[in-house]
């Protein structure tokens, strides 16, 4: 049993070092999509503790959207993971683990005509985005990449009962 326990604890540190010597670094990002005041978020990142499912303590379900319930207008955005438990397949949430490059596929739908300008930006305040790490807003329509770490980006709203999807990427140097 010490022995295990010794073994544990050196994969452990073992992991951890390989980590910090690969210089990564813990990040969030709130990433927002509006017109006007109506908007909705979802928040992703890396955390040494956290995996690349469903960690409790980090990631969120989507609660789903009050406006839409209500027949009101809405935006809606989502972490997708169409591979999951129904439960945690729509995302508020999506906290992973550390990695050079990590991909989010988000899924946004709102009650607005189609064509009506959608700002999707990175809220900079409150957040940490490790120095040199680009993320990257990519179109699956287009497959055209946008730097929203420095630029928000204006997309259009897909219309009612449609989606849009688009896929964030965290890259570290």
């Amino acid at each position: 049993m010490k022995k295990l326990l010794s073994l544990t604890s050196t994969m452990v540190m073992l992991i951890l070092t390989c980590v910090a010597a690969m210089g990564l670094e813990p990040m969030t990002a709130t990433i927002r999509v509006m017109n006007g005041s109506l908007y909705d978020y979802v928040i992703i990142g890396e955390h040494p503790k956290a995996t690349d499912g469903y960690d409790n303590a980090y990631d969120t379900i989507s609660p789903g959207n009050l406006n839409a319930s209500m027949g009101q207008p809405f935006i809606s955005v989502i972490i997708s993971h169409p591979d999951w438990k129904p439960a945690m397949r729509e995302l508020r949430g999506d906290i992973r683990s550390m990695a050079k490059k990590q991909e989010w596929q988000l899924i946004i739908t709102s009650s607005l005509p189609k064509g009506t300008p959608l700002n999707v930006a990175f809220q900079k305040k409150g957040n940490t985005l490790p120095q040199g790490m680009k993320l990257l807003l990519k179109e699956e329509a287009t497959s055209k990449e946008h730097d929203l770490g420095r630029w928000s980006y204006m997309i259009e709203a897909p219309g009612p009962g449609a989606a849009t999807k688009l896929l964030i990427i965290a890259e570290e140097p």
